[in-house]
């Protein structure tokens, strides 16, 4: 991956439940990112019990073109239905900063300390 990765948040959106077509109860969604780079992220299962976003994830990507493919799952490793799937373009950020704007000097003893209190002569 380029070393210019931006951060992104993967979140996914969930229809009404229905039944699953494999007869089988529903166990992950597989999500795998590929980025401008052309190489595949290793895949993200989700279960709905992420924190603080259920169905989401951070990865990091490097700037321009990408792709992001979701596989529902059943208990077995079964596909539920067909992969969905979402094209992307990251700009990327420009890099920014806080400059420093100024300077607090702040007594941190409510008495004056003197060349005596601290040993010196």
């Amino acid at each position: 991956m380029s070393s210019n990765l931006v951060q992104v948040i993967v979140a996914l959106t969930q229809s009404a439940s229905v039944n699953t077509p494999t007869g089988a109860a529903y166990l992950n969604t597989s999500v795998v990112v590929t980025d401008s780079t052309g190489i595949a992220q290793a895949p993200v299962l989700l279960t709905g019990k992420e924190l603080p976003t259920p169905f989401s994830f951070v990865t990091s990507v490097a700037p321009g073109a990408g792709t992001v493919v979701a596989t529902d799952l059943d208990v077995n490793g079964a596909v539920i239905g067909g992969p969905v799937s979402q094209t992307f373009t990251e700009a990327g950020t420009p890099p920014t900063f806080a400059p420093t704007s100024g300077i607090t000097v702040t007594p941190v003893a409510a008495t004056p300390i003197t060349a005596a209190s601290l040993g010196r002569k």
